[in-house]
């Protein structure tokens, strides 16, 4: 399970981000309306709408949190993420272990279960879960913490089809004419945001016609390797965060403006 935490390990990761396993790693495009009918023996999460088969809106930047999340204390979450067809929530305990819940479009893996589990004997393995959860979507949830079936059963009954709260510093920024959200993650000092046209959306490597942007209290990274389809790197400084643009040589002037266009909270 990746670490939730290593912003540093994400901002290296410009040239594939557009996978976005920030298991982000993304979030509202087709972004899947959580959770089956009420199973019994686990306090059921309410149903949610699943949402349209299409990016995030690129003139809402932030997009919305994903409308799922684990309501349990002993549990920090660390950060969310969406992506076309996929969301994901990552929270830690006590800085030593993670619990992981992804979501995704379509079928899921024929090890998977059926539905949601409703009995600790259906759970073979604690450590990670996975179910389809309707028609066109399944769920994955995974841990680093020994525990039992039971335990887990106990965390899955108090997944929500709630938002999760977490206080990012993104406030805005004007999306350029015919970009939409590739990929989004929203941590308590930092935010990664990826623009691609809807041609290219979840491509690896990133295309030329993409951008990538990184929030955060670091400074700036490493130059651009001669291979690196956004080799041109800008920078801004607001108040204690550095707001970093990947882009072509093409694009560098539009991604300026996008750069300037950013507001922070």
């Amino acid at each position: 399970m990746p670490d939730p935490g290593d912003a540093a390990t994400r901002r290296r990761r410009t040239t594939g981000i557009a996978a976005v396993t920030l298991t982000v790693a993304a979030l509202g495009a087709g972004v899947i309306g959580m959770f089956g009918a009420e199973t019994p023996g686990v306090p059921p999460a309410a149903l949610a709408s699943r949402l349209p088969d299409a990016p995030p809106s690129a003139a809402e930047v932030p997009p919305a949190a994903p409308s799922v999340s684990l309501d349990d204390s002993s549990w920090e979450l660390q950060l969310w993420s969406v992506q076309p067809h996929h969301v994901g929530l990552h929270y830690g305990q006590n800085h030593r272990y993670g619990f992981e819940i992804d979501v995704h479009d379509g079928t899921a893996p024929r090890t998977a279960l059926p539905a949601k589990p409703a009995t600790a004997g259906q759970i073979a393995d604690p450590a990670s879960v996975t179910w389809q959860d309707g028609p066109d979507r399944w769920m994955r949830v995974r841990t680093t913490k020994p525990m039992t079936a039971a335990e887990m059963l106990s965390l899955l009954g108090k997944i929500r089809a709630t938002p999760p709260v977490l206080a990012s510093p993104l406030k805005s920024a004007q999306v350029p004419d015919g970009l939409e959200i590739g990929a989004f993650t929203s941590e308590p000092e930092a935010n990664t945001l990826v623009l691609c046209p809807a041609a290219v959306l979840g491509k690896a490597p990133l295309d030329s016609r993409c951008f990538s942007m990184f929030v955060s209290p670091a400074g700036t990274t490493e130059s651009a390797s001669p291979r690196d389809p956004l080799p041109v790197r800008q920078y801004r400084k607001i108040g204690a965060y550095t707001v970093e643009i990947n882009s072509s040589r093409a694009n560098a002037q539009a991604a300026l403006t996008l750069l300037n266009s950013v507001q922070l909270n």
